[in-house]
């Protein structure tokens, strides 16, 4: 097969999963390497995958999907190469966007907000509502009545971290009260 051919059907393969990839895998890269790698492989793919290389073809439709690929590859590059841009791309891609669009960054500021502020823990409309109960409760040191709420919302979101987190709180408070309030002599005053 001659270079020509191989070069439109790299182009047309890779145009075809190129949104289903990852920046890190858009670089050829692995998603814990080190910052000084970035740049070099950053310099490696535009190397290769430029569109100019591409014209020599004198295929417009080809054309099109390398400009496109070499988009995306300027967008890795640009996202990973910053450590902060970095980190949040780590964030959104953990919860499985690829991309950083603006909607991406609308969601990693979501998750942020709910990291900071338990307010937003919750997602399904349920759960929300015990969910508020529960913060309610907590602020009214009903430490009880708060364990039971944030199972609740458990029901109706299992997998959350930070409700699991401050069950655990809830019930720690709720049991130091306990031990707070024990009378051993159970006296009765009439």
């Amino acid at each position: 097969m001659d270079g020509k051919a191989r070069m439109q059907i790299e182009v047309e393969v890779l145009h075809g999963i190129i949104d289903e990839l990852n920046y890190y895998q858009i670089l050829c890269l692995d998603s814990d390497c080190l910052q000084g790698e970035i740049e070099g492989a950053v310099r490696r793919e535009n190397r290769s995958r430029h569109p100019d290389r591409v014209a020599a073809l004198g295929d417009d439709e080809v054309s099109k999907m390398a400009d496109v690929i070499y988009q995306r590859l300027k967008e890795a590059g640009e996202t990973l190469s910053d450590p902060d841009q970095r980190a949040q791309y780590d964030e959104i891609l953990a919860s499985g966007i690829l991309r950083m669009t603006e909607d991406a960054m609308a969601l990693a500021e979501k998750e942020r907000q709910k990291a900071d502020n338990p307010e937003h823990a919750a997602s399904h409309p349920k759960a929300e509502k015990y969910w508020k109960m529960a913060l309610k409760d907590w602020r009214e040191k009903n430490y009880k009545g708060c364990t039971m709420n944030i199972q609740f919302a458990l029901n109706f979101e299992p997998d959350n971290e930070i409700m699991k987190e401050w069950l655990e709180k809830a019930k720690g408070a709720a049991d130091k009260k306990a031990t707070d309030n024990h009378n051993p002599y159970k006296l009765r005053i009439i």
